[in-house]
């Protein structure tokens, strides 16, 4: 087996400002009854060697679109996975997958989705998800405050003169 020379011949050529899930090239659409659809196409760079969809891309789809689907706009909050659990119906081979996301319930510091994930090409129902996100205030923890005294460096000090 021959693979690229070098790791810069292995990496696709990428603008230096392009997030990783740029590349994905994840757009919304629009889907009956979901509180939001995102999807992207196949390309070889993305399948296993059965030529579904890679697993783990499965999973950010599914992040991506339950994350996006709880958030109610207020710019105070911030989401973070708390738990995502997925049940891989069949592989996703023809494309482009669809994450289809409806929200079970969004409190003060939880929220829950359950996502479906079809291959459009095929029209198959390919994955089921619940992704749960603990929210919190976008605001900037105070380290003095957050950190047990006994785990506290020099640097999570306030700003007093030692």
């Amino acid at each position: 087996m021959s693979g690229p020379a070098t790791a810069e011949e292995a990496q696709p050529e990428v603008a230096d400002d392009e997030h990783l899930l740029q590349q994905l090239r994840m757009r919304d659409v629009p889907h009956d009854g979901a509180d939001l659809a995102v999807e992207f196409d196949l390309t070889p760079r993305l399948t296993n060697p059965r030529g579904a969809l890679q697993g783990g891309l499965v999973a950010t789809l599914v992040d991506v679109a339950a994350g996006r689907s709880i958030d109610d706009g207020a710019d105070r909050t911030a989401a973070a996975t708390a738990d995502l659990t997925i049940h891989y119906l069949r592989g996703v081979t023809v494309g482009p997958a669809r994450a289809v996301s409806k929200v079970v319930r969004r409190g003060r510091t939880l929220a829950v989705a359950n996502v479906e994930v079809f291959d459009m090409g095929t029209g198959q129902l390919c994955a089921v998800a619940t992704a749960s996100f603990a929210l919190s205030s976008r605001e900037p923890a105070s380290p003095a405050t957050d950190v047990p005294p006994e785990r506290r460096t020099p640097g999570d000090q306030p700003n007093e003169e030692q």
